[in-house]
């Protein structure tokens, strides 16, 4: 079997703290079929020439990497596109520059995508605080249908578009690509799309290790208006999708449930369920769900109305799936 070349693409804003680690990790990698595409979103600091430092260091990579440079700051979603555009491999890999991977994490990867033929292969991943691995988590086993149903549900199984690898012409095949402006919840933007397309395989096995003390962090954003818009169009996004590509309804339950949690988050970050409406458009046709959404909806207090939602979630993620 001929070697495939892998795509790694990172975008690159303020990390000046933490890019060493993760290029050091990419350029140690055992694969070698590997392309690094780097997209500087104007970062503020000195990213770029710490970047550079390290590839100094790695002569034999060198003629593998491309800087691309963003000539305003375009945010997280279009700097994702931009490297998925430039890429040329067969395979693409996602990676955060405050993140960083073990050194056999491509070449795992690989294997059991080309074993499987898989569209998107899924890794586990470990917490990284202080420069220890904490705690870990493998990726869900089971039918592509059980997890997509998860997926959606949302908070369940992970979202994120990193811990994986995925043929690159499953973007182009069904012309779902990352969306500029779309930067907070970017990835739920677009794995419930892929996936509903996508054949799945899984690699057990640690294959991402992701920072949670940095400030640039997924979860250590703060939630100012336009973090909460980028949000709420994410999510509208996926429901936009599934009401198109969807009629049957497979999907329809969880993709509901999805929506409650949506006016869960916006009830704990102050967004008026006014705007979730605006741009979501949206509505549960489901009786148990259109109960739990109007409870989360009103005045009811916000961990009565949580408690009931999970009940509710539960009961279907329990007895509702066919084995």
């Amino acid at each position: 079997m001929n070697q495939a070349k892998v795509s790694v693409l990172v975008p690159v804003y303020g990390v000046e703290r933490y890019i060493a680690q993760c290029a050091e990790s990419l350029f140690l990698q055992t694969y070698e079929d590997i392309e690094y595409i780097f997209v500087d979103d104007c970062t503020p600091d000195d990213s770029i020439g710490v970047l550079n430092s390290v590839l100094e260091r790695f002569p034999q990579r060198q003629q593998q990497v491309t800087i691309l440079h963003h000539e305003q700051n375009k945010g997280l979603g279009a700097a994702r596109l931009t490297a998925l555009q430039a890429a040329t491999g067969d395979y693409v890999m996602h990676v955060d520059s405050d993140d960083a991977l073990p050194t056999d994490a491509v070449t795992m990867l690989i294997e059991k995508a080309r074993a499987t033929n898989s569209d998107i292969t899924d890794g586990g991943y470990a917490m990284m605080c202080n420069g220890q691995l904490t705690k870990r988590y493998m990726p869900f086993e089971g039918s592509k249908t059980k997890f997509l149903k998860l997926l959606l549900c949302q908070n369940i199984v992970l979202s994120m578009v990193w811990a994986r690898l995925y043929k690159r012409d499953l973007y182009t095949r069904y012309q779902i690509m990352p969306v500029p402006g779309i930067d907070y919840a970017e990835d739920l933007a677009i794995m419930p799309r892929l996936y509903f397309h996508a054949s799945r395989s899984v690699v057990q096995a640690v294959v991402y290790h992701y920072r949670d003390d940095s400030a640039a962090s997924f979860t250590n954003v703060t939630m100012k208006d336009k973090t909460k818009r980028s949000y709420l169009q994410a999510n509208a996004q996926v429901f936009r999708f599934y009401e198109e590509h969807d009629p049957q309804g497979n999907f329809r339950y969880p993709l509901e449930l999805g929506y409650i949690s949506v006016l869960r988050m916006a009830r704990r970050n102050q967004i008026p369920m006014k705007q979730v409406d605006e741009v979501c458009a949206f509505r549960p046709q489901h009786l148990s769900t259109r109960l739990v959404a109007t409870v989360m909806g009103s005045s009811c207090p916000l961990g009565i109305a949580s408690l009931l939602y999970r009940c509710v979630r539960k009961a279907y993620t329990s007895l509702s799936f066919e084995h």
